[in-house]
């Protein structure tokens, strides 16, 4: 210790302050930024993203770079111009479509070196920072304001990936996700975590501010340490699982492409072109003339149509959505906008941005207004409805449409 206190940090700081200083002058708060850097950075990120931040803040070597105004940034060993970016201002960051190092456009991985001229480029239809920006950047300020970003724009995203993790997570374990799914259980862990509904736990895990793996533990043990007063014998409830175990197996054996057929087995499924169901949809099966069972969503104008006509009445059939589903699912959708000049660049760059799945992505002008159909892979409705809402906020579009209704 009174090794530390002699050479160590705070021998540093009083060279930094300059001989017979006794107190700090004016100015002089510029250079302790990365104290208030790391302050920042521990209100977004867990104990172990802190640590890592203070090590690389703190001791890695520093490589000094110049704005093209002749400033002077200093940032880590290894930095890119990501961490360049976000060190300017948030808003350079989020908004960065590239970027060029003595005069020479560079990817972002790039490795600034000592010296090097950096200009950045930026759009304001920028669609923000990628996930693997979180990979690149080396500064644990930038990657604070990464994880600011996304816990402020992408909060249906964050819940989305949040929950899907976790649950992958609790599969890993072997928590039962019985128990995880009564309310009653859960809402006072994800009290005891710091979020008020599941909703928060789920978005802090998507953007990075919790683990999926300090979540997932946390619950298996307080779920562990919970006791029931209608908790039954262990025999009644190892006899339960089984049977339950043993219904699902039956059930999965059942499901083509992910399809339940009432009183029928392992039966030719298709998926109607008319509505194109996607898991999370209220469906029904049509018995086919040699092409198996047609799968139809509940509101589909055909079924509407067809459902009480004498002929047709009796080939109606029951069907569900099995509870594994790992098929992605094709469905269409229609997008009506005000015709303007880069309308198609917008919708395509948006779907790349959140990584969807496009099979197709077609164009046409009616009388001044634009139809794009798209069609695209999905995993649930929940999935559909988010890239609706995504298109939804670009500029002139007025709605959004699944085909089939």
């Amino acid at each position: 210790m009174h090794h530390t206190a002699e050479y160590g940090i705070a021998a540093h700081w009083k060279y930094k302050m300059g001989d017979g200083s006794a107190a700090v002058r004016d100015g002089d708060e510029d250079k302790f930024a990365w104290v208030r850097r790391l302050l920042e950075s521990q209100q977004e990120s867990d104990a172990q993203d802190f640590f890592h931040n203070l090590k690389i803040d703190m001791f890695a070597d520093e490589v000094f770079v110049f704005s093209p105004k002749g400033d002077v940034i200093n940032l880590p060993a290894g930095a890119t111009p990501i961490d360049f970016a976000y060190s300017i201002h948030s808003d350079v960051g989020n908004h960065m479509v590239g970027a060029s190092v003595n005069g020479r456009i560079v990817t972002y991985d790039y490795v600034l070196q000592n010296g090097d001229i950096v200009e950045i480029r930026t759009s304001k239809s920028a669609p923000g920072p990628s996930r693997d920006w979180l990979n690149t950047a080396k500064s644990g300020s930038a990657r604070t304001k990464i994880k600011q970003w996304f816990k402020k724009e992408r909060r249906e995203e964050n819940v989305m990936r949040g929950r899907e993790m976790l649950e992958q997570e609790l599969r890993r374990l072997s928590v039962p996700m019985d128990d995880y799914a009564n309310e009653e259980l859960i809402l006072p862990i994800v009290k005891r975590l710091s979020f008020t509904c599941m909703d928060d736990m789920y978005a802090a895990i998507g953007y990075g501010g919790l683990t999926s793996t300090r979540a997932a533990n946390r619950i298996k043990d307080e779920l562990s340490r919970i006791a029931r007063p209608d908790r039954r014998t262990a025999i009644e409830k190892m006899s339960d699982a089984a049977e339950r175990r043993e219904q699902q197996a039956f059930k999965e054996r059942k499901a083509v492409h992910g399809i339940l057929v009432d009183g029928l087995d392992n039966c030719l499924i298709k998926f109607s072109r008319c509505c194109t169901p996607v898991p999370g949809d209220d469906i029904i099966g049509f018995i086919t003339r040699g092409q198996g069972v047609s799968i139809h969503r509940k509101d589909c104008e055909n079924y509407l149509n067809r459902r009480h006509t004498p002929e047709e009445d009796a080939r109606w059939i029951g069907v569900s959505w099995a509870s594994q589903i790992t098929d992605s699912y094709v469905t269409t959708l229609t997008i009506v906008s005000r015709d303007r000049a880069g309308l198609v660049m917008d919708i395509a760059t948006m779907l790349n941005a959140i990584n969807a799945k496009v099979r197709s992505l077609a164009a046409r002008d009616y009388q001044g207004t634009a139809l794009v159909s798209v069609t695209l892979e999905v995993k649930s409705l929940g999935d559909l409805k988010y890239i609706m809402g995504r298109l939804n906020n670009i500029s002139g579009v007025t709605s959004v449409e699944r085909n089939g209704k």
